[in-house]
């Protein structure tokens, strides 16, 4: 069998999709190298992979960054570009003494197809957002002189194209490291456009496997279960959770709220006895019994609901979060809501058009039926095999 060296970010939402597939492929006899930081250590040795801690180099960018600006796209690629240049030095450094057969490297972060290309090994990429083989800039937008931040961008660029010993380097290859096979983890139902892409991408729908977590209060039989969770990045939301307080207290409704770390339980309205809130709340278990789910609209946490047929309420803050809510609206699984029109009065007004039209659960859970034809994270390991066979490894 196999080495398998697997590079990813430091996100939940990235690194989630990808553990049933490696503890699958370990399953297979492979053996897999899974490259991340120490706060996934645990979870990744679960799945029977060799932990791989980018060290101290990650450690220090991850602390230290700062953008030269503002601008939220420009931002976000000097990160990545930063993230990459630092764990490609890491892994080079750290798998000196290792052979690997092929890689498996996150489409945004990591830098695995430069990995790829200086180790000489054929790459899949792992995509846990809808693919976006365009930039959601203007052209205008990416020329030099534009912008004093990007520019910055663009001189780091040449310096990167430089240390990776590369004819050119453009930003739409480090937003966008697309592969021979890129492994996407929706439907083709949900992906927007999905006629428009070629036969690289494979649609396997969410990497969903038992987690075997158990809750610590008891699911209501007798009312209907709302869960309310923005997400493991932008979750400090103090406002929006005590608007939520204040639309559901003491209501016929059994609320479940998920906090985060950021927040804390003194920051909140007083607790009504309808509702558990904790900072952490295993998802898939309370999302088998839910009637509605209030999100950030993450792609991770949207798939795991509608994989249970829950409709829901998305309340973007950033990155992909629009694009995955206006899905949601284009195909009548949920509602889209702004941040800033939030009140109380909203909140109890779409959660009642939810619960009193069964039009928005028949579509969740019709794709949800997409998700699980598509076949997850088996389907995942039997086009990682195909290929493996296609390139002779």
């Amino acid at each position: 069998m196999s080495n398998v060296l697997f590079i990813n970010g430091n996100l939940h939402g990235h690194i989630n999709p990808t553990l049933p597939i490696v503890k699958e492929l370990v399953a297979q006899g492979e053996t897999v190298y899974y490259c991340s930081t120490s706060e996934f250590q645990q979870r990744i040795e679960a799945t029977g992979a060799n932990f791989i801690n980018y060290g101290h180099r990650v450690d220090q960018f991850l602390q230290s960054f700062r953008p030269h600006g503002n601008h939220p796209f420009y931002t976000l690629m000097e990160y990545i570009l930063g993230m990459d240049l630092t764990v490609v030095a890491s892994v080079i450094e750290l798998a000196e003494h290792l052979q690997f057969d092929y890689i498996i490297h996150d489409i945004m972060f990591g830098g695995g197809n430069i990995l790829a290309h200086k180790l000489g090994i054929p790459a899949i990429a792992s995509c846990s957002s809808f693919v976006m083989e365009k930039l959601p800039l203007p052209d205008r937008m990416l020329e030099p002189g534009f912008h004093p931040q990007l520019d910055h961008l663009l001189d780091q660029l040449k310096l990167a194209k430089s240390e990776w010993s590369l004819p050119t380097l453009r930003i739409s290859e480090l937003f966008f490291k697309k592969e021979a096979l890129n492994l996407v983890y929706t439907s083709k139902l949900f992906q927007p456009k999905s006629d428009c892409l070629d036969n690289s991408y494979c649609f396997v729908g969410p990497s969903i496997d038992s987690r075997n977590e158990e809750l610590d209060f008891e699911l209501s039989h007798e009312h209907k279960t709302i869960y309310i969770s923005m997400g493991t990045i932008e979750n400090k939301c103090i406002d929006f959770y005590n608007r939520c307080i204040e639309a559901f207290a003491n209501t016929d409704y059994q609320v479940i709220m998920s906090i985060g770390k950021r927040t804390q339980m003194s920051d909140l309205h007083q607790i009504p006895d309808n509702f558990i809130i904790r900072d952490y709340i295993p998802q898939l278990e309370v999302l088998k019994h839910a009637d509605i789910m209030i999100s950030h609209g993450g792609l991770n946490s949207v798939s795991e609901a509608l994989y249970f047929g829950v409709p829901i309420i998305a309340i973007p803050i950033s990155n992909d979060q629009p694009a995955v809510a206006k899905r949601l609206v284009e195909l009548g699984a949920g509602i889209g809501l702004k941040m800033d029109e939030i009140t109380a009065e909203v909140l109890q007004s779409n959660v009642y058009t939810i619960l009193a039209n069964k039009h928005y659960r028949i579509q969740s859970a019709e794709i949800g039926d997409s998700f699980r034809e598509a076949g997850g994270y088996k389907s995942a390991v039997e086009a990682i095999i195909k290929y493996k066979s296609i390139h002779h490894i």
